[in-house]
């Protein structure tokens, strides 16, 4: 893992536990080089996906783009992160388990509503 301080290869974990959901690990870590401490968070990925845009354009599927873009739809509503978080996970393993590799972006969206 490269230090986001000095860009070393060099680092070391020094705590690792998984999150409540036992879906993701967290990983203290510590750059030997510049001894600067960060955390990084590692999920199990099943697949590389494709998304299809509407004018057929393929990008690779970004799970925080669809963090990100639920945040915003949900800014005025009381819903806590932790509930974003488990949703986009449910929807990133039904899209992972359905079986293509390339998913149309209204795919997403019918998934996400």
């Amino acid at each position: 893992m490269r230090c986001p301080s000095c860009n070393s290869l060099d680092t070391q974990v020094k705590d690792s536990r998984p999150t409540e959901d036992s879906a993701v690990i967290r990983r203290r870590r510590v750059c030997m080089a510049c001894n600067f401490r960060f955390t990084t968070f590692e999920r199990v990925q099943l697949r590389e996906l494709t998304v299809i845009k509407r004018n057929g354009r393929r990008v690779p599927f970004d799970r925080d783009k669809l963090v990100r873009s639920l945040q915003i739809s949900l800014r005025k509503r009381p819903v806590e992160s932790e509930r974003v978080e488990k949703m986009v996970s449910t929807i990133v393993r039904e899209l992972e388990s359905g079986g293509e590799a390339e998913v149309s972006s209204e795919a997403i969206g019918e998934i996400v509503m």
